[in-house]
């Protein structure tokens, strides 16, 4: 964003990384949710915490260049939530 940008173009630009932050956005509340209520485990472990944190990390990126602080709040608030256990547990409780 160094150069000057018309209206037009920063409308693109805006509505561009938007979609990408909402895109991923998605991407890292289905792998949390599968993290906190399912517990997966191998191969589904794998893929489930490698596409949060790629997830994590656009997200970010895409808030950087949106400037937009909220979003970046938003995205740390859905990491401080790794540390709750929402699982089931045994029956016996």
């Amino acid at each position: 964003m160094a150069e000057l940008m018309n209206t037009e173009e920063f409308v693109r630009f805006e509505r561009k990384w938007k979609f990408v932050f909402t895109s991923f956005a998605v991407v890292f509340v289905a792998a949390l949710l599968d993290h906190l209520l399912r517990s997966p485990h191998g191969v589904e472990a794998f893929w489930c915490y490698s596409l949060g944190l790629l997830s994590v990390v656009v997200c970010f990126s895409a808030a950087y260049k949106l400037r937009d602080a909220a979003r970046s709040d938003g995205v740390i608030g859905g990491l401080d939530l790794l540390g709750e256990d929402l699982s089931v547990g045994d029956l016996d409780d």
